[in-house]
């Protein structure tokens, strides 16, 4: 729309208006208005001496009879006040622009009874640059009541809405009101307030009713450093986006790509771009692989100018297998020190029929990033490097090191081939379900308060199978003297009610394991699938072997796809047929560390053998710190993800001032 790209003045025009009839007679000196078409294009440039004059609520009243339509563009001067109150409703104002203003009356309109009158009108909210005055007595008497708030105050212009621009916007308390509170005059004690705030979250998703934004297409909330961890997950779950193509987050100090952003399909079906860029803090590439099944349209996710570092080849194999999904990772600060995974970048980069056949060709970009760290090679593009200029280190021709090394390579072969005799795995097993014994040497393992001790995937063709296997290993587990397991089966113990994807994603979370019964059948399910790619994202975030996969038939490799067939041989897997089938399922579902079982030897060194059910090495994971902070919500798009992080954050904005960028 033009008239959002343009100004219509810029601060050095001449200001003034003849038509008095049109707006409030305070405002002759201070807004200009042209006519085109039926609609009033007032802009208005408010300075110290106008501060306050302009008042959406007297010229919503002002222009209520009036049969044309208006659109308010309002810069203020050194941040004169506006009265500009929560919803911004009126029957014939559709254009709202304001920059460098100090807004007050934010929650004038709660309670008003003409507001539930007024249909949604507003096309474009545009706020900018500017501060918002917070009445702390205004906020409290709204929180504490919150569970009765409309869905005509809380979403506002949800139905009509088309451009949500809300851009470096700041969140101040009135002083005065904060100095009363500090001297005891106040009715309402700081503890009360604090903890008002912290009953919002729950508060508000109690209310009664979802906001629509049937007609929103695009959503800037960009430079902010005070964003709730809260705000996309209540916006998620309180709202539909069903024509959202655009959102920007950047420079806002996002710390990770959330859930509701790797699998946004389920929450913005028509997003066309993702801006996460411009100094956030994001460091891992982190989107669901099962894009490509859910997701149908193009989606660009700009991740420039963010703290990704490092570039493995999980992160290539995850780009080139989304081929719906373009992600562009350009000014990072690549750090080129000798490591495994920049070896591995190296090699693939410089090897131009693995680049292709990973489908990296949409990724060409990269070959030609430069390294920020070391100082020797900033500046150098990734493709003229060689695993020589990395640094690794290397014995020299005269160093005893090698032969150290070498004996002591020896030395430990020795000991793994002595340790690893043919049947050491069942050993382990076996000593562990018939006898109840741990032996020394097995990794030590964390207890965890999971509702389930394992989810259990299956295709409705295995269903009989499944159900008759699980159910004796619940019944029987108490009798034989282990802990009495509990497995989620989706055909008994999911939540009516609730969407397939949220309950394969809560019974995942909620389970220690998920145990893939994989068959013809499996593969030929989505859903399956879905469940599958669920459960090896939880093995990477709890850094575990939360999945345990079992063979029901054999399956020609080339069958498989391309994630399972790369499982398989990363994961030893457990055959349907095995003599000890059943025992090796209850050790690796079992808890190693109950007190019913006993253990030979305390020792748990690192140095001992893995898991002889399973054995691989899986993904690092970054692990990345939440602040504890408290912090304010900029979010617009509904009061209800305003109001909490205002309230909570009351100690900290006691102390701050406001900085607009």
């Amino acid at each position: 729309m033009e008239f959002l790209k343009q100004d219509f003045m810029n601060e050095n025009e001449t200001i003034g208006n003849n038509r008095n009839s049109i707006l409030p007679e305070s405002l002759n000196d201070t807004c200009t208005i042209t006519e085109t078409n039926g609609t009033y294009f007032c802009y208005c440039l408010i300075d110290k001496n106008h501060s306050g004059l302009w008042d959406f609520t007297a010229i919503r009243q002002w222009i209520l009879n009036s049969s044309y339509e208006f659109q308010f563009d309002l810069k203020c001067v050194n941040f004169s006040k506006i009265a500009l109150p929560w919803p911004i409703k009126a029957k014939n104002i559709d254009f709202v622009r304001v920059k460098r203003c100090t807004i007050t009356g934010f929650f004038m309109d709660y309670g008003n009874p003409y507001i539930e009158t007024i249909p949604d009108h507003l096309r474009v909210m545009d706020i900018s640059n500017s501060v918002v005055l917070i009445g702390l007595q205004d906020l409290v008497t709204m929180v504490t009541n919150f569970k009765e708030v409309t869905e005509d105050y809380n979403c506002g212009n949800d139905k009509t809405l088309q451009t949500l621009i809300y851009a470096n916007v700041t969140y101040i308390y009135d002083m005065d009101e904060i100095n009363s509170l500090e001297e005891g005059k106040s009715e309402n004690s700081e503890d009360e307030i604090i903890g008002a705030g912290s009953n919002m979250i729950a508060n508000t998703r109690e209310l009664d009713h979802r906001c629509s934004f049937n007609e929103l297409k695009e959503i800037d909330q960009s430079t902010s450093t005070t964003k709730s961890r809260y705000f996309l997950s209540i916006q998620t779950e309180l709202s539909t986006f069903p024509k959202l193509t655009f959102y920007n987050l950047s420079n806002t100090g996002q710390i990770e790509i959330t859930k509701e952003f790797q699998t946004w399909w389920r929450f913005f079906p028509k997003m066309e771009l993702l801006d996460l860029s411009l100094y956030n803090i994001i460091s891992t590439i982190d989107l669901d692989p099962s894009a490509y099944t859910w997701s149908t349209f193009k989606i660009k996710i700009d991740l420039r100018y963010n703290n990704i570092t490092e570039l493995s080849q999980e992160d290539l194999e995850l780009l080139g297998s989304l081929p719906n999904v373009d992600v562009d990772i350009r000014y990072n600060p690549i750090h080129c020190e000798c490591s495994d995974h920049m070896i591995e970048l190296l090699e693939i980069i410089h090897d131009d029929t693995k680049w292709e056949a990973m489908g990296l060709h949409r990724y060409d970009y990269l070959k030609n990033m430069t390294c920020n760290l070391p100082d020797k090679l900033k500046g150098r593009k990734l493709s003229e490097i060689t695993k020589s200029d990395i640094s690794c280190p290397m014995f020299s021709a005269t160093s005893p090191a090698p032969i150290i090394v070498l004996s002591i390579c020896i030395v430990i072969l020795i000991v793994i081939i002595i340790l690893l005799t043919k049947f050491r795995k069942e050993i382990f097993i076996l000593t562990y379900t018939r006898f109840h014994i741990i032996l020394p040497c097995q990794p030590a393992e964390v207890s965890e308060n999971k509702t389930y001790d394992a989810f259990v995937s299956y295709s409705s063709q295995d269903e009989e199978w499944v159900s008759k296997t699980f159910k004796e290993l619940e019944a029987s587990s108490q009798s034989d003297g282990y802990h009495q397991f509990r497995f989620c089966l989706h055909h008994r113990d999911f939540i009516p009610g609730k969407t397939i994807f949220d309950n394969v994603i809560d019974s995942v979370e909620s389970s220690r394991h998920t145990v893939i019964i994989l068959s013809k059948h499996f593969l030929q399910s989505h859903y399956c699938m879905y469940e599958f790619h669920e459960a090896f994202q939880q093995s990477i975030i709890e850094r575990k072997r939360h999945m345990v996969v079992v063979l029901m038939e054999n399956i020609p490799e080339g069958e498989l796809p391309t994630d399972l067939k790369r499982c398989l041989k990363t994961f030893t897997y457990i055959r349907r047929d095995d003599s000890i089938f059943k025992d090796r399922l209850i050790f690796a579902m079992s808890h190693k560390g109950r007190k019913e079982t006993k253990s030979i030897s305390t020792n748990t060194s690192s140095d001992c053998i893995e898991n002889p059910v399973f054995s691989s090495s899986e993904k690092d994971v970054t692990l990345r710190l939440e602040t504890s902070r408290p912090r304010h919500d900029d979010s617009v798009i509904t009061l209800s993800q305003i109001v909490p992080d205002l309230v909570v954050g009351h100690n900290e904005s006691k102390s701050n001032g406001y900085t607009i960028a």
